[in-house]
């Protein structure tokens, strides 16, 4: 009788985690807020509904993340009304460095500090294994699903296919 309560209170207790959807915010580089909902494998960004979003983690001094920036800037151009790019700042610099950083480089996309993504960087670093490696991208369909995560410079070719996949 106790094994079997036991065994009903731990399903039970782990399909209410598996309910549990963490609320978050975020607030970029221009003032705008963003409120984030995470759950599973998904992660609903207010504002980006049916949108493909391109969650990117940089560092104004990464030279990788400096070759992968052009690709972004490109299909964000190109995919307006289906894409949305999101960047972090990791490497602890404030809000104006990175507008500065953004109007030298001709960055078309959202672009936040670190210091103003709440919890979101923790949580993405948490289901996604991230080790703190830039640039890091997370992609996100059109229904708020994460499709992948990975570290690394991916070319325009490649985020093109994505965004064409992803917002079926």
């Amino acid at each position: 009788m106790k094994k079997t309560l036991l065994i009903t209170f731990m399903t039970l207790l782990a399909f209410t985690f598996n309910l549990y959807a963490e609320n978050m915010e975020m607030i970029d580089t221009d003032g705008k807020s963003y409120k984030v909902v995470g759950t599973d494998n998904e992660l609903k960004i207010e504002k980006m509904e049916g949108k493909v979003v391109f969650l990117e983690f940089f560092g104004l001094k990464c030279p990788a993340c400096k070759q992968i920036m052009p690709n972004l800037i490109k299909v964000q151009d190109k995919y307006k009304d289906k894409l949305q790019v999101i960047a972090i700042e990791v490497q602890k610099h404030d809000v104006a460095p990175i507008n500065t950083y953004k109007q030298e480089h001709g960055i078309n996309y959202i672009t936040l500090s670190n210091y103003d993504v709440g919890r979101v960087a923790r949580y993405v670093m948490e289901k996604s294994g991230w080790q703190g490696a830039i640039p890091f991208l997370v992609a996100i369909d059109s229904k708020g699903q994460v499709q992948f995560a990975q570290a690394g410079i991916m070319s325009e070719e490649e985020l093109s296919k994505y965004v064409e996949d992803f917002s079926k």
